[in-house]
């Protein structure tokens, strides 16, 4: 009886499948995790730094509408009192000059007030003040606005004719932008915004 002819089989123990399930089964090597953790940190950065910009374009967006919507009611206020008031001050200290700029300018209401309206360079405030009373803040944050040399100049210019009749009373001024919502990242990104009016005395003119 001829003998039956040897197969060339790969052995397959219990071992050896133990040792290819493991290798299957195994988890990230140390390459692999500091891979994930480092796009994992670029990721967040780059999160963090859209947040960021996001609050700060949200808050000086918010500082300047605010401030601008204070500064245009302040603005028309003084530059109602300005048409219907009268007695203009202060006068040229030479009554050739018809021109003259000053921190602060008066008048006489129609009901007979005396109204001063005055700009504080150091406080950066302008004030309002009715017959010699305590003084009350109108606009904060006004930083004065500056001509050609960079000097700050005052923000109301009289022009006067025939004596002492007040023409024409202009207001310009720059105010910088101080929202009360503060927060730890806002930056301070707001553009300064800058008010001018001018207006004509109704009674002065007739």
């Amino acid at each position: 009886m001829m003998p039956m002819p040897v197969t060339n089989r790969r052995s397959t123990s219990p071992f050896k499948n133990r040792r290819a399930a493991a290798r299957r089964r195994r988890g990230f090597n140390l390459v692999e995790v500091l891979m994930a953790l480092a796009i994992t940190a670029t990721l967040l950065t780059a999160t963090l730094a859209a947040l960021d910009a996001s609050f700060r374009a949200y808050q000086s967006t918010t500082e300047e509408v605010s401030t601008q919507s204070i500064g245009r009611i302040v603005m028309h206020r003084v530059l109602t009192l300005l048409r219907t008031g009268s007695e203009f001050g202060p006068f040229p200290a030479d009554p050739r000059v018809t021109r003259i700029r000053s921190d602060f300018i008066e008048f006489r209401t129609q009901n007979g007030e005396v109204v001063t309206i005055r700009w504080e360079r150091d406080t950066e405030r302008l004030m309002y003040q009715v017959d010699g009373q305590a003084p009350v803040e109108l606009l904060d944050g006004v930083v004065g606005t500056a001509d050609a040399a960079g000097n700050l100049v005052e923000p109301f210019t009289l022009e006067y004719e025939q004596g002492r009749r007040l023409y024409r009373a202009t207001v310009d001024l720059t105010v910088e932008p101080n929202d009360v919502i503060q927060l730890d990242i806002e930056g301070d990104q707001a553009r300064r915004i800058r008010l001018v009016g001018s207006a004509m005395p109704r009674l002065e003119a007739f």
